[in-house]
């Protein structure tokens, strides 16, 4: 796989190509996985990795969708950061 995911492209399509290309090999999917992400992602597949360990493929692939699809819950950025401060300043 020689595009590595940006985090602006769509999760559920990279996701898609990446568990289709390695579904032979499924015990190594989030040590090969890391492998597919640009430095944002990665940056975020690192964190995961130093604050809980390796973690199972499934709770992966999980926390990845959540983290980088903002258009299932969102329609613009601007509308997630809404959310995001009205969840900072709860009165």
């Amino acid at each position: 796989m020689t595009v590595k995911y940006n985090g602006k492209d769509d999760p559920h399509d990279h996701l898609a190509k990446w568990t289709k290309l390695w579904e032979h090999n499924r015990s190594r999917n989030g040590y090969i996985f890391c492998h597919t992400l640009d430095t944002i992602p990665m940056n975020w597949y690192l964190e995961i990795e130093l604050y809980h360990d390796t973690v199972e493929w499934d709770v992966l692939k999980e926390g990845f969708l959540l983290t980088f699809n903002f258009k299932d819950r969102f329609a613009s950025i601007d509308e997630a950061l809404r959310a995001l401060e009205d969840a900072i300043y709860v009165t």
